[in-house]
């Protein structure tokens, strides 16, 4: 019997939407997901979503790396989350440089 990789990630959440709340720092929290070969973090992303929790918010549009509305940090450097691929231990948070609107999902300049 063959036996499924799982891998561990640390999502970067907001704090709740309360107005009290908003002033607060959010916190990285551990998703444990099961590994496909060639896994995205787009496609964790969706994992964590579809499997775990529902609130959880980030940006998907053209899966390909072209429109860029997907930018995420990965350990430390904005990547595409539609293009970069899943490993152990990755710390996924909002990209640096933009305004966090909730969890992944930020404020891009027009």
């Amino acid at each position: 019997m063959v036996e499924k990789k799982v891998i561990k990630v640390h999502i970067y959440r907001s704090p709740s939407q309360d107005e009290e709340d908003m002033a607060k720092e959010g916190e990285y929290k551990d998703y444990e997901i099961p590994y496909i070969e060639r896994m995205t973090v787009m496609n964790l992303l969706d994992y964590i979503h579809e499997n775990y929790d529902r609130s959880l918010a980030y940006y998907k549009s053209c899966r390909i790396g072209k429109c860029t509305g997907c930018l995420v940090e990965v350990n430390g450097k904005n990547k595409l989350a539609c293009t970069t691929l899943a490993k152990d231990d990755m710390k996924i948070g909002p990209a640096k440089g933009h305004i966090v609107i909730r969890d992944l999902v930020v404020e891009f300049p027009h």
